[in-house]
């Protein structure tokens, strides 16, 4: 083991928390942080510094002696809002604060099962995504009301890509899951991460999104999550766009180039083939509803590389 180079921990939240379950900064000022976790006394607490830890706010929210805060997230187009999740008397909990964690309170309605991630989309403060044992729960009404994406069960974390509110994903004991509309629906992404139990996930970028999981007994995963083209034929200035189009039924493929006779494959969500493309309209209407992406086979197509596209009814 190497040596720590002098480094020292020093406490900065005294005796309050008997133990600490979540942390976040604020990304427009390094002065706040705000803690989670239950308190010595026990409840579901909160803490909030002003001035990078020197001196904290506290808040109990609830009291119970099992009450515990697992998780904290901001809303990014929001800059003062703030949603702490959790359990209280053993179901799930989720407090709320509009003003930076100055005041707490609950949401009027909860997820059924412990909260142990949270994500707020980028878009809108109002839409979040709860993951916990019993699955992910979404809300578009700041907690108004909670319903069950139907994306499984076992989930321990939730993250929005950060510039985009359609795409996000989750991950727990079965793998990881991706959204590319918001969290309405989910699909499956654990090729190459079979049996591994996802207990933390984060986005990055080189060169693309790639999305980052870190999973029990295995270190950590990475998978590109670069999404492409989007389901339009036209820009907003009318001009058509190249690359895979959908448009009733029919997945349009444009190529370039002299080789017209250029070939792309339709893969699914794993990276199955399902389909041969050729350069123009190609009939999927029999393929099920999901998430694919158009390989090229030939340099020749405008949409080299990988590109998403979105099969609806």
């Amino acid at each position: 083991m190497s040596s720590d180079g002098g480094a020292v921990w020093t406490q900065i939240d005294s005796a309050w928390y008997n133990d600490g379950g979540c942390l976040i900064g604020h990304p427009d000022s390094a002065n706040v942080i705000i803690s989670g976790g239950q308190v010595t006394s026990g409840g579901f607490g909160v803490s909030v510094s002003r001035d990078s830890g020197r001196n904290w706010t506290r808040f109990i929210c609830s009291s119970g002696a099992a009450d515990f805060c697992y998780a904290l997230a901001l809303a990014p187009s929001e800059a003062r809002t703030v949603y702490a999740g959790g359990q209280v008397s053993g179901s799930g909990a989720v407090y709320r604060s509009t003003d930076l964690g100055s005041t707490w309170a609950g949401t009027a309605n909860s997820p059924t099962d412990t909260v142990f991630g949270l994500a707020v989309s980028p878009d809108d403060a109002g839409i979040v995504i709860a993951a916990t044992p019993g699955g992910l729960f979404r809300t578009t009404d700041a907690g108004g009301t909670w319903t069950n994406a139907d994306a499984g069960a076992g989930f321990r974390s939730v993250r929005f890509l950060s510039d985009n509110g359609d795409t996000v994903a989750a991950g727990g004991d079965s793998g990881a899951v991706l959204s590319t509309d918001g969290g309405a629906n989910w699909y499956s992404i654990n090729a190459g991460l079979e049996g591994n139990r996802v207990s933390c996930l984060e986005f990055a970028y080189r060169g693309g999104d790639v999305l980052i999981a870190g999973t029990r007994g295995a270190s950590c995963w990475m998978t590109d999550v670069t999404l492409g083209v989007e389901e339009r034929m036209k820009d907003e200035g009318g001009r058509m766009r190249p690359g895979p189009t959908i448009v009733r039924g029919v997945l349009f493929v444009e190529a370039r180039g002299e080789k017209r006779e250029a070939r792309s494959e339709l893969l699914d969500i794993s990276g199955r083939k399902v389909l041969d493309l050729r350069p123009g309209a190609n009939d999927v209407s029999c393929i099920s509803t999901g998430v694919y992406f158009v390989r090229a086979v030939s340099r020749e197509l405008s949409a080299a590389g990988c590109s998403k596209v979105v099969i609806q009814r």
